[in-house]
């Protein structure tokens, strides 16, 4: 028996067959949501605050930038779940109505 004869073996499947579509979303958006503020006022207090009152306060930029950030991954999170969503099969007939 040769190397040609042996039966054909299906292909692994991939990472991405294993979960629902819209998972990885979710995951990657709710960990911008949860994390992009805190990154914000971490490096708005690690730039501090001027001395003069006459410009914008760093901390305020920095936290208002993590905080559109955060919002940016809400979104993400927001998309992901209607992709899964999407993607499940209607059981209903229509005779529920």
């Amino acid at each position: 028996m040769s190397e040609n004869d042996a039966p054909a073996m299906a292909a692994p499947a991939r990472a991405s067959d294993e979960h629902p579509p819209g998972l990885k979303m979710i995951v990657i958006g709710a960990i911008i949501l949860f994390l992009a503020p805190l990154a914000g006022f971490l490096g708005g207090t690690m730039i501090g605050s001027p001395a003069s009152e006459t410009s914008l306060d760093p901390m305020f930029l920095w936290l208002f930038v993590g905080m559109v950030a955060g919002g940016v991954g809400g979104a993400i999170v927001l998309l992901g779940v209607l992709r899964w969503l999407r993607s499940k099969p209607n059981d209903s007939d229509g005779s529920d109505l």
